[in-house]
């Protein structure tokens, strides 16, 4: 029985795990690691150590753990202890102390309050990561109910709930306009961010049609591209004057004219504003005079009547699966406002992390916490403490549930959809994903063959170039402890 793990590696390696990049078979042979790795079981720590290719380790660092949550015991472990940058695996971290701070009903809302003496409509947010375009004009239709039509009404937003820090500690300049960049705000609309399409125009030499979602004058469009016969020699660019803080989308390029259209999706500045002049369109629509929109950091006062919300395991849910910084941020100053009060802030929040962490047996003084999402370049942690986690949400009766459904599921859904597709792992691992530049990491939760329920970290950093090989890697391990037994190691 000892000889079929290494021949089910084999097999891995030559299948290549419905992944493209393929391992010399030289690798079968030597781990430049396994000299650092630790296992009771040989056979085991053979398979695993193989994985781990000399043309991928070292210049660059792994770190693993895997613990049989069935047998309380751990399997094999390297580097356990070493910190590395966790990027998204660090959304865990704020998932679970979520859930456990403010359980899974806590409700993220937006409410409406009406100020009819002073003709005043306040929005106040309370950090709704979900809310979309269809969503506010739900609000828009109760409000009209609400108030009628008549007079002219002002519209402001209530940005008290969060400080006025926009970004998190540790976030690269560069990140934005991008949609994962996004800045952080107690209103939130689509993400806080605007999606642009690009179609070319009737003719060669005319301009391309560019078109706002949703449909909006808080952002104009500098619209400076060409529809072009043939050959692309600008290829087409879509950004924002992010250097300027202007919400002005600029159009840049050529765009063939068979071409079926370009889209882009990009970071909005001063989102509140966007997402509250979103809302006084919507009323105009109904039949509602808005007169201005603006935003205030007091707390507005009047008459609660209308509120849209969503139920925070629905937000961690989306969080994990597509691997959504905002979220994490906007559950992090939620966690922050809801224990200190209002304004929460990522440090306030961080700290409550911290103590949940602490509070299963971490010692918080070994890693370091800076924001909600990873996306920050000053988080630290280890497969040990990741693993910790892990385990320690298992036996939590109460929230596991939530927690183990909110991750993505191998070759089916969230960042790991096409990911080990056609193993034993699909539909089994579940696990989060997380990227930066020069970093790559999975961890989760997988059972054996023969049912035992494992928990994994695993955490890569410090590469140039493509991640490909590393996700590989990360792929063939998952397969791997998807298809063994006892029996076998």
């Amino acid at each position: 029985m000892r000889v079929n793990i290494f021949v089910l590696l084999a097999s891995i390696v030559l299948a290549g795990c419905a992944a493209p990049t393929q391992l010399p078979l030289r690798d079968l042979h030597r781990s430049p690691l396994a000299a650092l790795s630790r296992s009771p079981y040989p056979n085991l720590k053979l398979g695993l150590d193989t994985l781990l290719a000399d043309s991928l380790f070292p210049p660059s660092n792994a770190g693993i753990k895997i613990v049989s949550l069935t047998k309380n015991e751990t399997l094999y472990e390297l580097n356990k202890d070493m910190l590395f940058n966790p990027a998204s695996n660090n959304k865990l971290f704020t998932a679970s102390a979520a859930l456990t701070s403010l359980g899974e009903s806590f409700p993220l809302k937006t409410v409406v309050l009406a100020d009819t003496a002073e003709r005043l409509l306040t929005v106040r947010g309370c950090g709704d990561p979900l809310l979309t375009t269809t969503d506010l004009d739900s609000l828009a239709g109760i409000i009209r109910q609400k108030i009628g039509q008549g007079k002219p009404w002002r519209i402001r937003g209530d940005v008290s709930y969060f400080d006025d820090v926009y970004l998190g500690a540790g976030w690269t300049w560069d990140e934005e306009p991008s949609s994962y960049g996004m800045f952080v705000s107690p209103i939130i609309l689509n993400n806080n961010t605007i999606d642009i399409r690009v179609l070319p125009g009737l003719k060669p030499g005319d301009r391309p049609l560019v078109s706002l979602t949703p449909p909006t004058d808080y952002l104009s469009v500098e619209n400076g591209a060409i529809t072009v016969a043939d050959t692309v020699r600008k290829p087409l660019d879509i950004s924002r004057k992010w250097r300027e803080r202007s919400n002005v989308i600029t159009v840049q390029g050529e765009i063939l004219l068979k071409n079926n259209g370009s889209h882009a999706s990009l970071s909005v500045w001063k989102p509140e504003l966007y997402a509250v002049t979103v809302l006084a369109e919507k009323l105009a629509e109904k039949g509602i005079r808005i007169s201005s929109a603006e935003t205030d950091t007091m707390r507005g006062g009047g008459t609660e009547i209308a509120t849209y919300s969503h139920r925070l395991d629905s937000a961690v849910t989306f969080m994990n699966k597509v691997s959504d910084n905002l979220t994490a941020e906007v559950l992090l100053k939620t966690l922050a406002a809801e224990k200190f009060g209002a304004p929460g802030s990522a440090a306030a929040g961080t700290s409550v992390v911290c103590a949940f962490l602490s509070g299963i047996g971490i010692d918080t003084t070994k890693i370091a916490q800076a924001d909600g999402s990873g996306l920050s370049r000053y988080n630290l942690t280890s497969p040990s403490v990741i693993i910790r986690l892990l385990q320690a949400m298992e036996r939590d009766s109460v929230h596991f549930p939530a927690f183990y459904y909110s991750l993505p599921i191998a070759g089916v859904d969230g960042t790991i959809a096409k990911r080990m597709r056609g193993t034993r792992a699909e539909g089994n691992l579940r696990a989060k994903t997380g990227s930066l530049s020069a970093v790559s990491a999975l961890s989760g939760y997988v059972r054996t063959a023969d049912g035992e329920l494992l928990a994994f970290s695993v955490l890569m950093q410090n590469f140039p170039g493509s991640v490909r090989g590393y996700r590989t890697t990360q792929d063939r391990i998952g397969v791997l402890l998807s298809e063994i037994k006892r029996g076998d190691f």
